[in-house]
């Protein structure tokens, strides 16, 4: 436990990291508030002030539980406005008795943000009735001619996706923005690099490592320590972070709606994940920092095969820009690009994309998703740094 404080004290917890950490959080709440108030997070925040007043009144009326009530009422009245609006023969000025005080203003207020949504969260289960129907029918037809690979697929798609139901109203904007929002990862691995890459570098350049690798007890401990101290401080910032976004978020934009299932946000209506928005927040940051973990064991190996800290530092951000471009390749359909994909640590950091929608492949007769094989091979990456790092090194000590 001495060998992972010392280590956390010397080469990771340094003033100018902590000055980093202070001078990143600040930036990623200016990044955020900016991109609230220009619309990219809530489009409407970009609006007028009597849009969003509007846009306000009518969501405190509608949100929550979706009743008959609360359907007729949205339904009714985009009726009313379409009909208004028309012929475009409204009145430009402005009109008591509307919500945003002008009539298009009211029309685009039901048109753009509340009819829709309503009608996708009524309409939800019927709709995915329909992809069950389809799915039984594909079922059966793959079933007679063999083909493994989609009969296991169709088969899970009836196992996960019967029962969906959306039970109540709310505007998933600041939630669909959050899981998607990805500036925080650059900031983290700035962090990463800053912090970790000089590992073995100032070791090497204090003459401490010829010191430490006579040491009885300085070889293999300091291995760990150094590994295992890195890939904690990658969990703590990632969670570090995480906590920020989803507060920073909930103070823009609101809390409501994190108890509804991830499917209520209509970007992710075909994905396999049933549980609620929330908890796909903590699963995708859970699979960041696993992500996060397995590029500070390369940038650890980056560090042990080079003597000065600048070189582990340009190498690491050379190489995490390439692995980041292959994590791009995670969505295609050519397999040599998977395979690159899932080697790249980076995939994980993008765990929203994989679970957007159903994407794995069978094995054995089981439908295995995506995202746990890219865990599995992460898995056998960190293993394999781990026993580069060692052989780079220790190898050295005999």
């Amino acid at each position: 436990m001495n060998f992972f404080y010392l280590e956390a004290r010397k080469n990771i917890l340094r003033r100018y990291t902590i000055i980093a950490l202070i001078l990143f959080l600040c930036l990623n709440t200016v990044k955020i508030i900016t991109d609230y108030k220009s619309g990219e997070i809530k489009p409407v925040a970009a609006n007028t002030s009597g849009m969003q007043a509007g846009y306000n009144e009518i969501y405190e009326k509608v949100k929550g539980e979706i009743t008959e009530k609360t359907v007729s009422f949205v339904t009714s009245e985009y009726q009313r406005l379409d009909k208004l609006t028309a012929d475009g023969t409204y009145s430009r000025k402005p009109q008591e008795g509307t919500y945003s005080g002008y009539i298009f203003g009211d029309y685009y207020l039901f048109h753009s943000y509340f009819y829709p949504y309503m009608e996708y969260s009524v309409k939800y289960s019927s709709e995915m009735e329909k992809v069950l129907t389809q799915a039984e029918e594909n079922l059966k037809f793959y079933q007679e001619n063999k083909n493994k690979a989609e009969t296991t697929k169709n088969a899970y798609i009836l196992d996960h996706y019967n029962g969906r139901s959306i039970s109540e109203f709310y505007l998933y904007d600041g939630w669909e923005s959050l899981l998607s929002y990805d500036f925080s990862d650059l900031l983290i691995l700035l962090l990463l690099v800053l912090a970790v890459a000089p590992a073995f570098t100032c070791e090497k350049e204090n003459g401490m490592i010829l010191i430490l690798s006579s040491c009885k007890r300085g070889r293999w401990p300091m291995l760990f320590s150094k590994c295992g101290s890195a890939v904690i401080f990658s969990w703590l910032i990632t969670a570090l972070f995480a906590l920020f976004n989803l507060l920073v978020f909930g103070l823009l934009c609101g809390f409501e709606g994190w108890n509804s299932p991830l499917y209520a946000i209509e970007s992710y209506r075909n994905t396999p994940f049933s549980g609620s928005v929330l908890m796909f927040y903590v699963l995708i940051c859970g699979a960041k920092a696993i992500g996060f973990s397995v590029t500070v064991l390369l940038l650890i190996f980056l560090s042990a095969c080079f003597k000065k800290s600048m070189y582990p530092c340009l190498a690491g951000m050379g190489l995490c820009i390439i692995l980041n471009y292959c994590s791009g390749w995670a969505l295609s359909s050519v397999w040599w690009k998977q395979v690159l994909a899932c080697i790249s640590p980076f995939t994980l950091t993008n765990g929203n994309l994989l679970l957007e929608r159903l994407l794995g492949v069978s094995f054995g007769g089981i439908y295995v998703l995506q995202i746990f094989i890219v865990l599995i091979v992460q898995m056998v990456m960190a293993y394999l740094l781990i026993m580069a790092i060692r052989r780079k090194l220790c190898c050295k000590w005999k």
